[in-house]
């Protein structure tokens, strides 16, 4: 048995939050549409709502801000979810330094954003300007004090890099995006969408960065000593539910043993099917048959070295 960690569960996260938004953003403005060209002039009777706009053009005019207004909220905030889920245990950000300073950045995104970058300088520079700029502008459109100017270097890459932008992020106009980033004028859909396509490639990036560099049996540890608390009995202590669980994982026959642990690491985010491209972490056949070598005793206190 050969177990890989093709993706870890922050970025499944990530795309629950996020995977389709292009698709339900366009759904949206193509109703708004409707309304806007009087195709729809009533409200559905199941909306069991009032809606009697004084002139439904401006309304879907106003309605259509509105929606990328909070698709791009909605866009940062995946982001942020992505590097909150990414510290809990589980843990795929197994650094000391990097945790500290996602620590201290507490609710700014603009901050994370800033440790992301000063630990992996390497990260593909546009996507991350992208998202930097986009941070800024909803923080100016916002009128929040902080955090309201992306840095320059992130403006020089966007600047320096008109066709790289044109061609990879579907015809985007660098000074139409810098110029609406200045006048802090409402953003486009195609800037919006190029947001979501950013982040997306940004988080891929450093999910890779970040399965690559992990200590995998510290990160076992993690998993099964989760796992072995999740399933607590409302009459349960803690400790009682991880012993019970041990037992029903470790104290199978050894032949049987192999199988119960597969299941155990896959429901923890593993599997057997091996990442495209060597973009995921693979766990050595050392590391599995240690596992398999251990009693419900002897896993708990390997688990729980960790804590």
């Amino acid at each position: 048995m050969t177990l890989y960690l093709a993706r870890s569960q922050p970025r499944k996260a990530f795309k629950e939050l996020l995977g389709n938004a292009n698709h339900l953003i366009i759904t949206a403005l193509v109703g708004l549409d409707g309304v806007e060209r009087g195709v729809v002039h009533e409200v559905p009777k199941d909306l069991r709502a009032a809606w009697s706009p004084k002139d439904p053009v401006v309304s879907a005019k106003r309605s259509r801000r509105l929606i990328l207004d909070m698709a791009l909220i909605r866009a940062i905030d995946a982001i942020d979810v992505y590097l909150r889920e990414a510290v809990r245990k589980p843990a795929l950000i197994q650094s000391a330094s990097f945790r500290s300073d996602l620590d201290a950045a507490k609710l700014s995104i603009f901050a994370k954003l800033k440790a992301v970058e000063h630990h992996f300088p390497s990260l593909d520079p546009l996507p991350l300007a992208i998202v930097f700029l986009l941070v800024a502008w909803r923080n100016r459109g916002a009128h929040t004090e902080a955090d309201r100017d992306a840095p320059k270097n992130h403006l020089d890459v966007l600047r320096s890099s008109e066709d790289q932008l044109a061609t990879r992020f579907s015809g985007l106009d660098a000074k139409m995006l810098l110029g609406g980033y200045d006048a802090v004028r409402p953003v486009t859909f195609k800037e919006v969408a190029s947001l979501i396509n950013a982040a997306h490639h940004l988080v891929a990036e450093l999910d890779t960065h970040l399965l690559k560099s992990l200590d995998m049996e510290r990160y076992i540890k993690d998993v099964i000593w989760s796992s072995l608390g999740n399933s607590k009995k409302p009459d349960e202590l803690i400790e009682q539910a991880r012993k019970r669980r041990a037992v029903s994982v470790w104290g199978k026959d050894p032949s049987d043993r192999n199988d119960v642990i597969e299941r155990l690491l896959k429901q923890g985010g593993f599997s057997t099917t091996a990442p495209k491209q060597s973009s995921g972490a693979t766990v050595s056949p050392q590391l599995l048959a240690m596992l398999q070598e251990h009693n419900p005793k002897s896993i708990l206190i390997w688990a729980r070295m960790d804590e």
